[in-house]
């Protein structure tokens, strides 16, 4: 061959596939390199990163507006304009509409670039975007899975090339390794366990591969010697992300709780030296060391904080990198998963967007590894077949979910393509078929009557699976509660329809029997589960219950949202309360025939179309609550209290006052008052709200009906509505459920207090006798920071979602306290 010949063969330019990305692209079937998105200049990438804010704030709060169809369809409408504001015009998204598969290929060279383009919930936009195309399908609506691609760059010779990968070669089956990573920190193994999760996982692999190695617990050097010695083809890492397990250590030590921070130098990729220890609220405090990470043991033997890249950068020194690495941690899709990835650690690596049902994250992962080893290591198809399988569950949510990130490009030449078949058809292995039912079973330690009183699980967990459900035979499932002389049963005869049923939602027990109702503290009883197929018993054993009182409730992620049931507007102490406070609306108002009408005080068609509403009428409003701060600080001449003895070993738990027992001792603690003040709120129609603070709490209202409607759609923009950089960002632990709004949603609770929309009202200052204008004022001083914020509550839409008032009687003491 000639010198020209080989000089052209030189300039030849590379497949489009590993042609250089300088933005995102979003590629399909036919269109190897993909639609570039607007996002190479300074302006187009602020853009992005606005539009990856909001829409990482409005999926994180998604349980608000998830149900209301209407709003379904206009965020379906918002996410089309975002991208057409990103580059995608309705050619481009219609074609994109009759794709089954959709790749979203961005460029990386190093963490603190196109960081906005890694944490863009594409799989919700892309959806949502093209979900009109895909219903006009003629053998019905095709569903889509979105896989992103991570090309990893590097600089040579002052230009950046796109890294090269190596083929993947995977051994004969008794040399395939599997590492399982506990990254549960020991503070936290009471409440929490991956025992069931380690024994789903073994029970994926094929007969032939050895069982997985388990490192628990361990610190970041022993984590990657571990890689270094034995590299793993799989690796599994299971446990808490850094916001998640930071939250859970202070609900289970308190704020004293300590934690290792260590500094990170990302240019230079290596640790700049561990700090002193630090208390565990210090560190969810400070917006800066609140990084996305993970908890590993440090050098004292405290959970430490190791960010995303830290870990993936000291990870990447073994000798081969892992095919695929799995995190079964919320909050690890945007950065964890992906830093793995583009620090070489591993080929891919799959993780969750946010808050994801545990159990349905387990079986997920086990299914991906059952068609991995099926399909011969085909990731892609692997994937695609598990969310199809998700899809189908009764339980499967309908937004945000599981991220898959690869090293390589998902859509290849033609002969790219064979060879991959070829290899594929080679490796490939059957897929397990036994009809054999099996159970994870892991119950509660400990339960109020709040949650038993609101129909919710019994059960941490309690799922039934089956890899043949077809051929499986019925199962009967019986639980009962010990009550003293009385047992609450539940009984249920199971068939299996599909490979995984889920009925820890459906477990529940009757509330009638007195000693659940009528206990007044805590008692130890127990909690019995068989499980049987036929004459077989799959599943027989008896759990230690704790049964806490019906006034006991404790603020921690689970228990904390059931605080609207300690609301109560038909206490007669209320009932008291809003008659006494007639005379004051009257006198306020300037009206003698005035009465609490609530909301009814604004005429209807005074609100316009911006939503704004006239200040004069508002002030009716306004008027009717000051009566009511009037006749509790005038007439019913409050102090102050501590709370009840809760005899619990947890830190959070805590006994609360009915209103007629405030009445009774004329006294109550800040949240026993918020409560108070809450439920004469709702009494009157008014929409009480209350905010929980750390170690605080105040109720607040809204100024019209319209405002919390506003705040429930979530129509507006919320791109300033959380902090975000390349490390990490300020949307874990947002909303589980509609009416409790987490950390997250400070931003957004601060901004509606601005505008005069929502207003908080200091409820202690009651017992200082302050007026109404200065407790507002204390109010809003109370939430002027973000870290002493935990959540807010509103109660209207609780109550909305069938969250009642307990059925907690006062005394005939409590009920004769006279004013």
């Amino acid at each position: 061959m000639s010198t020209s010949g080989r000089a052209q063969r030189k300039r030849r330019p590379p497949p489009e596939h590993e042609q250089l990305l300088e933005a995102v692209h979003i590629a399909r079937p036919g269109d190897v390199l993909g639609l570039p998105l607007a996002s190479v200049d300074v302006r187009s990438r602020q853009s992005m990163a606005q539009q990856a804010l909001r829409w990482t704030y409005l999926l994180r709060s998604r349980q608000r507006w998830l149900r209301d169809a209407k709003v379904r369809q206009q965020h379906q409408a918002e996410a089309a304009q975002t991208l057409r504001t990103l580059g995608l015009g309705a050619e481009e998204l219609r074609a994109l509409g009759e794709a089954q598969t959709l790749v979203v290929r961005v460029p990386y060279q190093h963490e603190a670039v196109c960081w906005e383009g890694r944490v863009f919930p594409w799989e919700y936009v892309l959806a949502a975007a093209t979900r009109e195309a895909r219903r006009g399908a003629v053998d019905g609506p095709r569903p889509v899975t979105v896989i992103r691609e991570l090309q990893v760059q590097h600089e040579v010779e002052g230009a950046w090339r796109p890294v090269p990968r190596e083929v993947v070669v995977f051994p004969a089956l008794k040399d395939f390794r599997v590492l399982f990573v506990n990254a549960l920190p020991t503070e936290l193994n009471g409440g929490w366990t991956v025992e069931a999760e380690l024994k789903n996982l073994a029970a994926a692999l094929p007969p032939g591969v050895p069982a997985p190695r388990v490192l628990n617990w361990p610190s970041l050097d022993e984590l990657a010697a571990e890689l270094r010695a034995r590299p793993p083809h799989l690796l599994h890492i299971a446990g808490m992300d850094s916001h998640q397990g930071l939250r859970g250590l202070q609900e289970a030590k308190g704020d004293a709780a300590l934690v290792e921070p260590v500094s990170w130098d990302a240019v230079a990729k290596r640790p700049v030296g561990v700090g002193d220890l630090c208390r565990v609220a210090d560190v969810m405090a400070d917006r800066r060391r609140m990084v996305d990470g993970l908890l590993l043991r440090g050098s004292h033997g405290v959970p430490q904080l190791v960010p995303a890249q830290m870990l993936a950068a000291c990870l990447a020194g073994a000798a081969r990198p892992s095919y695929l690495t799995t995190f079964n941690v919320w909050n690890s899709a945007a950065r964890l998963a992906p830093m793995m990835v583009a620090e070489g650690a591993t080929r891919a690596a799959l993780g969750f967007q946010d808050a994801f049902d545990d159990s349905l994250a387990e079986y997920a992962l086990v299914q991906l590894l059952r068609h991995l080893f099926a399909g011969g290591f085909d990731l892609p198809s692997a994937f695609s077949a598990v969310w199809e399988e998700v899809r189908a569950l009764p339980e499967s949510v309908d937004a945000t979910g599981v991220t898959l990130w690869l090293d390589g490009p998902v859509f290849v030449d033609a002969a790219t393509s064979a060879a991959h078949a070829a290899r594929r058809l080679a490796l490939a292995l059957p897929a397990p078929a036994s009809a054999e039912v099996r159970c994870a079973i892991e119950p509660y330690p400990e339960l109020n009557y709040a949650v038993l009183h609101n129909a919710q699980p019994l059960f941490r967990r309690f799922v039934l699976s089956c890899d043949a459900p077809d051929r499986a035979e019925p199962v009967d499932v019986e639980v009962a509660v010990h009550l003293g002389d009385e047992q609450a049963r539940y009984a249920r005869r199971v068939v299996m329809r599909h490979e995984r049923e889920n009925l820890t939602a459906d477990i529940h027990v009757p509330l009638t029997a007195d000693v659940a109702r009528g206990v007044h503290e805590a008692i130890n009883t127990s909690l019995q589960v068989r499980v049987r197929q036929g004459d077989r018993v799959l599943y027989h054993d008896s759990h230690r219950l704790r049964l806490l009182p019906v006034d006991q409730w404790r603020d921690n992620r689970r228990d904390g949202r059931w605080l609207p049931s300690f609301v109560l507007p038909r206490d007669p102490a209320v009932v008291r309360a809003v008659a006494q406070a007639q005379r004051y609306n009257r006198v306020l108002r300037d009206d003698p025939t005035a009465g609490f009408e609530g909301y009814q005080c604004v005429p209807d068609g005074a609100v316009p179309a911006d939503g704004r509403i006239d200040e004069d009428l508002l002030r009716g409003v306004d008027r009717q609550v000051e009566a009511l701060w009037a006749t509790l600080l005038h007439d019913w001449q409050l102090g102050y209290i501590n709370p009840p003895p809760s005899y619990s070993k947890q830190l959070d738990s805590q006994r609360l006052r009915t209103p007629s027992a405030v009445l009774a001792e004329r006294a109550g603690t800040c949240i026993d008052l918020a409560l108070l003040f809450a439920a004469c709120l709702e009494l009157v129609d008014i929409y009480p709200v209350v905010f929980l603070l750390e170690g605080h709490a105040l109720p607040g209202w809204w100024r019209h009906a319209s405002f919390r409607e506003e705040y429930m759609q979530m129509t507006g923009s919320y791109s300033d509505a959380l902090q975000a950089d390349e490390s990490g960002s300020s949307a874990a632990n947002a909303q589980v459920v509609p009416w409790h709004a987490g950390r997250a949603s400070w931003d957004e609770v601060r901004h509606l207090v601005r505008q005069r929309k929502l207003v908080p009202i200091e409820t202690v200052r009651l017992t200082e006798h302050c007026g109404f204008i200065e407790a507002i004022e204390a109010g809003i001083d109370a939430l002027a920071e973000r870290a002493d914020y935990d959540a807010m509550l509103d109660i209207i839409t609780a109550r909305q979602r069938q969250i009642t008032p307990l059925p907690m009687l006062p005394t005939l003491r409590e009920a004769g306290g006279a004013p």
